[in-house]
């Protein structure tokens, strides 16, 4: 009985904006990301390349953005920043072609 207890407790603590912020590539064509777990209503600057946007999360502290002008290569360092002090940073392997593009 009490171990249902602590799994209900669990439960309700893991819903909503519990657990820390993450993002997460929806599309890479045109650049879309989503972001969880941040404040509800947070301010959210999210950064990809040289690229960066301004977007709201909503009351269950999700996002979703598309980032117009930034290409597959800048996808792979994607920082989110919130004005509540939320911090996430997604790193993807990037496409063979921004690996020849850097090292020349």
């Amino acid at each position: 009985m009490a171990c249902s207890a602590l799994g209900c407790a669990s439960l309700s603590r893991s819903s909503g904006n519990a657990g820390h912020p993450v993002l997460s590539v929806v599309k890479s064509a045109p650049a879309t990301v989503r972001g969880r777990h941040f404040r509800s209503h947070e301010r959210v600057r999210v950064t990809a390349g040289a690229k960066a946007i301004q977007v709201t999360a909503g009351g269950n502290g999700t996002f979703v953005v598309t980032i117009r002008g930034a290409t597959r290569c800048d996808l792979v360092r994607v920082v989110a920043k919130g004005s509540a002090g939320s911090y996430t940073v997604l790193k993807t392997l990037p496409p063979p072609m921004c690996i020849a593009a850097r090292s020349g």
